[in-house]
Parts: C-alpha cells; structure tokens; sequence
C-alpha cells in the first residue's frame, strides 16, 4: 500500500518518541495499530464489494447476452418449423393429387378380364 521501508519507520519511531515520550508512545502505538486495522479491513472490505459488483455485472450482461442468443434460436426454430410444415402440407397435397389421378375407375363392362391362371391348370390336369 504505502512504500515505507525500514529507515523511514526508524526515523518516525524515534520523532514519535522524542515528540510523545517514553510513557504516552505504547499507547499511542496501540492506538495507531488500531486505526491501522480498522483502515485496513475498510479497504479490504470496499475492493471485494467493488470486485463483487463487477462480477455481478459481468454476470448479467453474460446471462442477458445468453437470452439474446436464446431467442433468436427460438425465432430460427419457429421459421424452420414453419417451412417444414409447409413443406409436409405441400408433400401431403402432391401425394393426394397423385392418388387422386391414379385411380380412375372404369365401368364394368370395359374391364379386361384375364383368365384365372389356377383355374385353367386345373382344367388342363383334368383333361389328361
């Protein structure tokens, strides 16, 4: 945090002593430890806070992005459902015509009748 190193804590403690003197410097140590503490936690606690806020940020602007993406395969997947059925209803249309036109029936007198193939090795077994 503070780039403090040991001569500059050396020469502070020795103005504190000559300033405080020798009876009132632990407590005013003990004090300053204190308040050392209490800034320390403070900080700490405000980065996790901000770190916590920016992730859940982060997080809703991921999960509203994932929506996006979620709808719009959505809207493609009603489009393809749509041209599907429509496909199948075209298919189903083209396979009724198609029925329709094979059969035509005829009157009976214009069927064609061929022997019954059984019927007639049953007449010729018995001929021999």
């Amino acid at each position: 945090m503070f780039d403090i190193g040991f001569s500059e804590l050396l020469i502070f403690g020795v103005i504190a002593l000559i300033v405080l003197g020798p009876e009132k410097l632990p407590q005013a140590a003990r004090t300053a430890g204190q308040w050392y503490a209490k800034v320390r936690r403070m900080i700490s606690t405000l980065q996790s806070d901000i770190e916590s806020e920016l992730d859940l940020a982060e997080t809703r602007k991921q999960m509203q992005n994932e929506l996006v993406k979620i709808r719009q395969t959505e809207t493609d997947m009603k489009r393809e459902l749509a041209e599907m059925r429509g496909s199948m209803d075209k298919f189903e249309n083209s396979q009724n015509q198609s029925s329709d036109s094979s059969y035509k029936p005829t009157a009976p007198h214009q069927q064609n009748h061929k022997p019954n193939i059984s019927s007639l090795s049953h007449v010729e077994k018995g001929d021999e």
